[in-house]
């Protein structure tokens, strides 16, 4: 087995011995080209850019090469930990980061793609080759490198994935409706504890990221939606339960190459009962977090997820009566006081930090308007 030649220096051999310390790469390229005497020749190890606030995330790092009869083969491996080892653990308040590292539930994804969970028509998982426990409560996924078609989220791509979210929900609800604890912790820690007191405080919206977008009742509303926290969570209680993908954004929605009408659903979200409609909030988010959309494009991909989602629902033959309460409920509270990104503050004023801050600023103005709605 060999490197890459443009990999022969101290920092890729590191990288390529931690990485295949702990496991057998020729029985996983012979499992991945379906060949059982194939041996391992080139090998690469490449680290992918990939921004995650997910506290269970380490990193991606994309495994490949050749074999010694030319076959390329590929893996993609994702490291997952405890959230105690986040980085941004910090964020949180001291009397709440124990709690929060030993529930949040971060071998989940791991969980899901051993588990043979039946999935909707139009959506499958990666194929799982293996899950390397490295101890200390971190673990590697050797996952399925999938090969995406191109191509940008349009609305009609947003109306096939709600519908396959919808049938993924109809397919595993709940019955009798059970109180999921998941939403509510995260909402205590996350949002109650980590980004109202800073919503609260003149000096952020005073901040000229801030300042130069928001509109003078932005602050109002948030607070006013603030004050109802404790309602919202009541009556997401209430509502008919499913389990759901629980990270359901565009990017962690791929499009293979090879089938571009189905999708590969990965970075699964925490497991715990949730209100239908609950997927549709990330996916209407996800790449507004990113700042790759204009707020004006919002409410047609809101309008279009919504009725798309219903119609999934409807193809499993579940009532869709409250999906979408269940949907704006979760939305503002999952994602209302978290759209500004306040933990980028203290970053140097730059004109994409301003165009990032006007975008996001535009998606707290829209989830405020609809959560004003409920």
């Amino acid at each position: 087995m060999r490197d890459s030649p443009s990999g022969r220096d101290s920092h890729r051999m590191t990288a390529i011995s931690s990485t295949i310390a702990n496991v057998d790469l020729t029985a996983l390229v012979r499992k991945c080209v379906g060949r059982p005497d194939v041996e391992v020749d080139v090998v690469r190890v490449e680290p992918i850019d990939h921004q995650s606030s997910t506290p269970s995330t380490g990193g991606l790092r994309r495994v490949a090469g050749t074999t010694t009869c030319g076959r390329e083969w590929s893996f993609i491996v994702k490291s997952l930990h405890s959230a105690r080892h986040w980085p941004r653990l910090g964020m949180l308040p001291e009397p709440v980061r124990a709690e929060f590292a030993a529930e949040f539930p971060w071998r989940v994804e791991a969980d899901i793609y051993r588990s043979g969970l039946p999935m909707p028509e139009g959506m499958r998982l990666p194929r799982l080759y293996l899950i390397d426990d490295l101890g200390d409560d971190r673990l590697d996924l050797w996952l399925e490198d999938v090969r995406t078609a191109s191509g940008e989220w349009d609305l009609t791509r947003y109306a096939a994935a709600a519908r396959a979210l919808g049938r993924l929900a109809a397919l595993r609800r709940v019955d009798p409706p059970a109180s999921g604890v998941a939403l509510r912790t995260y909402v205590m820690g996350r949002v109650v504890q980590g980004a109202l007191p800073a919503l609260r405080e003149s000096e952020t919206w005073s901040h000229p990221l801030i300042a130069d977008h928001a509109d003078p009742l932005l602050r109002m509303d948030l607070d006013a939606l603030a004050r109802r926290i404790p309602a919202l969570l009541d009556a997401a209680e209430r509502l008919p339960k499913s389990m759901a993908h629980g990270d359901a954004s565009p990017e962690n929605l791929l499009v293979p190459a090879d089938s571009p009408g189905e999708f590969v659903a990965i970075d699964w979200g925490w497991q715990d009962p949730v209100p239908v409609g609950f997927d549709l909030g990330q996916l209407l988010v996800g790449l507004a977090h990113q700042g790759a959309i204009e707020p004006g494009e919002l409410p047609a991909i809101h309008r279009t997820i919504e009725t798309a989602y219903a119609q999934g629902l409807a193809d499993e033959g579940m009532p869709a009566d409250q999906a979408t309460t269940g949907y704006l409920t979760t939305l503002v509270l999952r994602s209302a006081f978290t759209a500004i990104p306040l933990e980028r503050l203290d970053d140097p004023v730059t004109p994409s930090l301003h165009e990032l801050f006007r975008k996001r600023i535009g998606l707290a103005r829209f989830i405020a308007d609809l959560g004003l709605t409920l």
